[in-house]
């Protein structure tokens, strides 16, 4: 990936993962062919393969590494998401291995315990932060194989740089726009991989 510069598909105003004509060869040509679709409204959405009205909503907003490591996790929502929230995030989990909704912890943790994914992603949606905080903490330590993201309206600011990693890699007040949401997964990926790396939990 190094070796490839994605600026001649942007100053050309296409994404890096958009459908061309012009592209490298090798395991790039794969990897576009294996996560394009044609480009019509009614593209079906399967196996954590983006229709292609999704990926034009996101191509501004996610790098093609960010999508390659989704393409490798299972993506989960906890909680109560607003309608907008949820769509954002059901964006994202297109892009996934596969992508689950719960409305609990116990159905989430359920879900963690028998998938067989060595990299998950896991968004919760919390309205009381205080009450909540052991609960997060505890699912921090059971399950450090997930990265998280935290969406929370009490929260003061976004914060995408770990500080809070004792209960998530990266949070927000609110899951409003396309960009934040996307900074969010893709810090949370970052962030949770120096979490491992150095034994955090």
């Amino acid at each position: 990936m190094k070796d490839f510069n994605v600026s001649h598909f942007e100053e050309h105003g296409r994404s890096p993962i958009a459908p061309t004509h012009d592209v490298p060869g090798g395991w790039l040509a794969s990897l576009l062919r294996a996560i394009t679709t044609t480009p019509a409204d009614d593209a079906p959405r399967f196996e954590g393969i983006p229709a292609y009205e999704v990926e034009s909503r996101w191509s501004r907003h996610l790098s093609l590494h960010t999508v390659e490591r989704l393409s490798k996790a299972d993506v989960v929502l906890c909680g109560r998401f607003d309608p907008a929230a949820r769509g954002h995030f059901a964006d994202i989990g297109s892009y996934a291995r596969s992508f689950r909704c719960f409305a609990t912890e116990v159905e989430t943790t359920a879900f963690l315990k028998r998938t067989l994914s060595a990299r998950q992603m896991v968004v919760f949606q919390v309205r009381d932060l205080i009450g909540a905080l052991p609960r997060l903490e505890e699912f921090r330590s059971r399950f450090p194989q997930a990265a998280v993201v935290l969406v929370c309206p009490e929260l003061v600011r976004n914060d995408f740089s770990g500080e809070r990693r004792v209960i998530c890699d990266a949070s927000l007040r609110a899951a409003e726009t396309r960009s934040s949401v996307a900074m969010a997964v893709t810090v949370a990926l970052q962030n949770h991989d120096e979490y491992v790396a150095r034994a955090i939990y």
